[in-house]
């Protein structure tokens, strides 16, 4: 047995020793009781510090149900005597059985209710109101009753118990509000799946997956999923040929790797019907920001299950033919995707920021559009920059849309930055449109559109990125949601 345990118990095997010495009332038994009050605060400390230590998922339980025990144990006895008030005690009992069972729905709902500061005030509290019962009755029994620090352990009983009180009852609120809103969050993503064969199909060439921290995280996400790993081959346009065979068993796939990884296999057909998740070794990860919510590690966590839910993937028709996927940029942004594929290194990050600075200093910036969202027309004059998305995020974390984006309603969502200020140049138009998304403003410069289908075009040219890869050029797109693909949750 671990000693965050056996200290645990030991607060527990104290209990009925200061029972006892409460009841033989006399003043050597108080200031015994007193003692073991005070060795029970130190095994507290002491469990704390090993817990840090390493031991802390093994003594998380032990740690609170010890110390209730004992303070409830001791605060009956005390009402026993006539000292404490009974409905009180039922209600610091009631409030401890409601946290107990919504802790339980909690665990089983997977969501993760994490302790606030009146909680460990409240326990602390409580813990204050057993020390001043026991010097009440130690005062009480040497025969000071009248005395000054009679009536200053009396205030200090009634100042703790009114603070235990009310926060009993905002902790107790708080955690049931918190685990509601957790549910419905959680519905929202999605149904709970159970745990099928799981396969990891693994992009080496994302940036990721050249770094060993990476690759060590991987194999742990693996081997607590009991999945095995798939390398696949290095040519990207080819990289899910031949898959059929290893993935026809497994009904959920984690394609570990980049945007562009998980795009590529939007567009293959054997992946139509499985469930997809993400392992993030790309250098932008926009999949992951937007489903998993920058909780960067929590897919390493297998008491965890998958979610399922569904993604509307976009179908993309624009001169060269069709593709599939879940985000497009024409204008200023398509052109930074463009010139980080002539200069590309192994640091996606500062890749993106290189790129981004040759496009402002060289890149072109002003486009006339016409683009037709449904019924409605939209002539978008000197617009440096169209997103067509149906996830809110670039790679990085920064938003591409603002408001809020229905991921499987079926519709289409755009946000363009329009240049109507003749004092504003369009890059520097572009650059404040990056800052009221990021803010998630929707104003001008930025507009924004949602419909079942988008048709863009011009008279000129503009470039055109796919999914975090730049495409090419075009003088018109069609985008309309295609089919809807099942996407693993956390």
């Amino acid at each position: 047995m671990r000693w965050t345990n056996l200290i645990a118990l030991f607060r527990i095997a104290i209990l009925p020793v200061m029972i006892w010495l409460i009841y033989y009332e006399t003043k050597i038994s108080y200031i015994w009781a007193i003692f073991l009050f005070f060795m029970a605060l130190g095994s507290d400390f002491l469990q704390g510090y090993l817990m840090i230590g390493g031991e802390k998922k093994v003594g998380s339980f032990f740690d609170p149900f010890a110390d209730k025990i004992l303070i409830m144990g001791v605060l009956f006895v005390f009402f026993l005597r006539g000292s404490f008030s009974l409905w009180l005690w039922v209600l610091f009992i009631l409030r401890d059985v409601i946290i107990m069972i919504f802790r339980w729905l909690a665990s089983v709902e997977d969501i993760q209710v994490l302790s606030k500061w009146h909680h460990k005030i409240m326990t602390n509290a409580e813990l204050g109101i057993v020390f001043g019962l026991l010097m009440q009755g130690f005062f009480f029994y040497k025969g000071n009753l009248e005395g000054n620090l009679l009536r200053f352990t009396n205030s200090f009983i009634s100042l703790v118990t009114t603070l235990a009180v009310l926060l009993a009852v905002v902790y107790t609120t708080y955690f049931i509000v918190t685990y509601l809103e957790g549910v419905s969050k959680r519905r929202k993503l999605g149904k709970a799946v159970k745990k099928e064969k799981l396969i990891v199909l693994v992009n080496k060439k994302a940036r990721g997956y050249k770094t060993e921290y990476r690759r060590k995280l991987l194999r742990t996400f693996a081997k607590r999923r009991n999945a095995p790993i798939c390398l696949l081959p290095s040519n990207r346009k080819n990289m899910f040929d031949g898959c059929s065979e290893k993935i026809k068993d497994s009904k959920q796939i984690i394609i570990a790797g980049g945007d562009g990884s998980f795009e590529s296999a939007l567009n293959k057909k054997e992946f139509y019907k499985k469930s997809l998740g993400f392992f993030p070794l790309g250098a932008g990860n926009a999949f992951y920001s937007y489903f998993y919510k920058g909780k960067r590690f929590e897919y390493l966590r297998s008491r965890f299950g998958f979610r399922e839910t569904e993604l509307d993937v976009l179908e993309v028709e624009w001169e060269k033919g069709k593709v599939q996927t879940t985000f497009l940029t024409l204008g200023i942004d398509a052109e930074v995707m463009k010139m980080g594929k002539e200069d590309r290194t192994k640091n996606g990050f500062w890749d993106y920021i290189k790129a981004s600075w040759k496009t402002l200093v060289h890149g072109r910036s002003k486009y006339n559009l016409k683009c037709q969202v449904d019924d409605e027309c939209y002539h978008l004059n000197n617009c440096p920059n169209f997103n067509i998305a149906k996830i809110p995020y670039y790679g990085f974390a920064v938003r591409s849309l603002v408001g809020e984006v229905g991921q499987s309603d079926g519709k289409v969502y755009g946000l363009a930055v329009v240049n109507t200020h003749d004092k504003f140049s369009s890059k520097g138009a572009r650059f404040w449109g990056l800052v009221l998304a990021a803010l998630n403003i929707d104003k001008s410069p930025l507009l924004s559109l949602k419909g079942k289908e988008f048709f863009v075009e011009s008279d000129d040219y503009f470039p055109l990125q796919v999914g975090g890869d730049y495409l090419g050029e075009s003088k018109w797109v069609k985008v309309r949601v295609g089919r809807k693909q099942k996407v693993l949750v956390i």
